[in-house]
């Protein structure tokens, strides 16, 4: 009766696991299938969109992009922290302005560019490091003070269409309108 007893314990253990493991992939297929249909519109749940020009409040932060542009190469003014044409990309080049309107100082960070390319979403969530005053994001700043400074990211090439911006530390519904990138 005991080998029994075990053999059933090792069944039902097994079959508690596997339908754990089937319950997750189903629960990853569903997400998969949810996020994708719902990022038919990178503003759809938008609520806090401004424009270039126009500041961003953020919990942290007042964001302003004051202007853009796409480079094929970035020229900082240093040739050791310059960066060089690469074939196949463009550099965003995002000239920004940092608010802290907290009442500590608060770290900065870059944030993520959103581009809708063919009907298609892409997320490009990482910065160029440019050590270079002016370039990048580096260290905290304290409460009311404001830093000014270039965001670079590298895009394909190829890549077309509406573009936006959303500040490091700020919530999933604010967003700076780029623009069409060309």
């Amino acid at each position: 009766m005991n080998k029994h007893f075990k053999t059933l314990v090792s069944a039902l253990t097994v079959v508690f696991f596997a339908f754990i493991a089937y319950g997750s992939l189903g629960k990853d297929k569903k997400d998969s299938v949810s996020s994708s249909t719902s990022k038919t519109s990178i503003t759809e749940n938008s609520s806090n969109l401004v424009k270039i020009g126009e500041p961003l409040q953020t919990e942290y932060f007042e964001v302003t992009v004051k202007k853009i542009s796409i480079e094929d190469k970035v020229k900082t003014g240093n040739q050791f922290t310059e960066l060089k044409k690469e074939e196949g990309i463009r550099y965003l080049i995002l000239n920004t302005t940092f608010k802290n309107i907290s009442d500590e100082s608060r770290m900065l960070m870059d944030g993520e560019v959103l581009i809708n390319y063919n009907g298609k979403e892409y997320n490009f969530d990482h910065s160029e490091t440019i050590l270079s005053d002016g370039w990048g994001l580096l260290g905290q700043i304290n409460p009311l003070t404001t830093k000014t400074t270039n965001l670079v990211y590298k895009i394909p090439a190829e890549i077309k269409g509406e573009a936006y911006y959303r500040p490091g530390r700020s919530g999933k519904k604010d967003l700076i309108e780029l623009g069409v990138i060309e």
